[in-house]
């Protein structure tokens, strides 16, 4: 498992501490609510130039007793917009920021939980989670991932659990 993901010259996902510092304004626009000062927050950085650093993409993981909560997902169309079309060519070939985002973490996260679990209600980004390894569950915008093998039982006890504390 690396540390960072490296997507291209310009493109590199990473874990990062103190998330609001990079996303908050991005994160205000889009929820209406400032970043989130908890639980782990993944970043794709675009690299304008050597002195332009930008978040593309935000996705929160909220540790959550024995599995993760994926939420808070964001991209930043201005930044990928600002890039040159071979750059933006090349996000879209490889999934998309999002997709890259979730596969990293899925990784880099696997062994600090029984399953990641999201609640998704945007219909592009729901297709996304799909894709990059999340299944329905019996409850609307309820998605789960079990990355790893767990007993029938297990599993329904979990979707339950998650089920049970409502929208995140």
């Amino acid at each position: 498992m690396s540390e960072y993901l490296q997507l291209s010259d310009r493109l590199l996902i990473s874990p990062v501490a103190h998330a609001p510092f990079f996303v908050d304004s991005l994160f205000r626009k889009k929820f209406g609510d400032p970043a989130p000062e908890y639980g782990h927050a993944v970043v794709c950085f675009y690299r304008h130039d050597w002195h332009q650093f930008m978040p593309l993409c935000y996705t929160s993981f909220l540790p959550y007793d024995e599995v993760i909560l994926v939420g808070g997902a964001m991209t930043d169309g201005t930044v990928f917009r600002l890039m040159s079309e071979e750059t933006r060519a090349l996000i879209k070939a490889q999934g998309g920021a999002y997709f890259q985002v979730l596969k990293f973490a899925f990784d880099y996260y696997r062994d600090d939980c029984e399953a990641f679990f999201g609640h998704a209600g945007d219909k592009r980004a729901y297709e996304i989670d799909l894709r990059a390894g999340f299944v329905p569950t019996p409850h609307e915008h309820l998605i789960v991932n079990f990355h790893k093998p767990l007993a029938p039982s297990r599993q329904a006890e979990l979707i339950a659990k998650i089920h049970a504390i409502g929208p995140f």
